[in-house]
C-alpha cells in the first residue's frame, strides 16, 4: 500500500506540478478505448459453517474500459522528446474459460464454466521516448508517422467470480509499452498503442494490451 501511496503522488505531481509554468510545458492529452487480456490462476478460499473449501483455479481475464491521459515533455530537441505520461483506463473486468479444482476437505469437485463481470481501473505511469510525427519541438519537417516506447508501473484493480466466492484481483507491477501516431491535422490524429506487464524475470503472469487514442 505504501508503493501504491508513492506511486500516487508521483503521477500527480509529474501531471499537475508544473500547471503554473505551462506556456513553458508542453502537455498533451489523449482520450479513447483500451483492452487488456491474462491468464490467471490461484487459490481461493472460503470458510463457512465449520467447512473450509480451497479452490484451484485458473479463468482468462479480460479488461475493457474508457481510457483517459495527459503526457508532459520534459526534454524535447529537433526530431523527438521525452516524457512522462499517465493514460488512465477506467471500466470493467470480464472471466471466462473458468476452471477449478474444489477441496473440502473429503472430496474433490471440478467446477468449470463460471462467469463475473467486475469494476476494473489501471493507473499507470509511464516515462516514454517519442520520435517523429506530435512529439518535436520543432515539427516544421514533414513526419507523418510518430513513434513512442516507454517503461514505468502500473497499479490495476478489479474482481474476479470463483466457485467459492469473489475475491481481488490487483498488482503494482512493472510495465513495457509502445506505440504509433498518425495524422497530421487535429482531426485525424491519432495513435495506437500496444503494453505489456507483469514479472519479466520469470514465466509469471503477464497481461497484454492495446489502446486507440484520439491525440487531443
Amino acid at each position: 500500500m505504501r508503493k501504491l501511496s508513492v506511486f500516487i503522488l508521483v503521477a500527480c505531481f509529474c501531471l499537475s506540478g508544473n500547471i503554473l509554468s505551462a506556456q513553458n510545458v508542453r502537455i498533451d492529452q489523449v482520450f479513447g478505448l483500451g483492452a487488456t487480456t491474462s491468464n490467471i490462476s490461484g487459490t481461493a478460499s472460503l470458510t463457512a459453517d465449520a467447512s473450509h473449501i480451497n479452490a484451484d483455479y485458473t479463468v482468462k481475464l479480460r479488461q475493457f474500459g474508457i481510457v483517459y491521459g495527459a503526457k508532459m515533455d520534459v526534454f524535447a530537441w529537433k526530431f523527438g522528446s521525452i516524457s512522462i505520461g499517465s493514460p488512465v483506463m477506467l471500466g470493467f473486468s470480464t472471466s471466462s474459460n473458468y476452471r477449478s479444482i474444489d477441496f473440502n476437505g473429503t472430496k474433490r469437485d471440478t467446477i468449470e464454466g463460471l462467469l463475473g463481470t467486475r469494476l476494473a481501473f489501471e493507473l499507470p505511469l509511464y516515462a516514454d521516448i517519442n520520435i517523429g510525427l506530435h512529439s518535436a519541438a520543432d515539427e516544421s519537417d514533414r513526419n507523418n508517422l510518430g513513434v513512442y516506447v516507454g517503461a514505468g508501473y502500473m497499479y490495476s484493480y478489479t474482481r474476479i467470480r470463483t466457485s467459492v466466492g469473489s475475491i481481488s484481483h490487483d498488482g503494482f507491477d512493472p510495465c513495457l509499452r509502445a506505440g504509433i501516431r498518425m495524422g497530421r491535422t487535429w482531426e485525424s490524429r491519432f495513435s495506437i498503442g500496444f503494453t505489456v506487464r507483469g514479472d519479466f524475470r520469470n514465466n509469471g503472469l503477464r497481461t497484454y494490451g492495446i489502446q486507440v487514442l484520439k491525440e487531443l
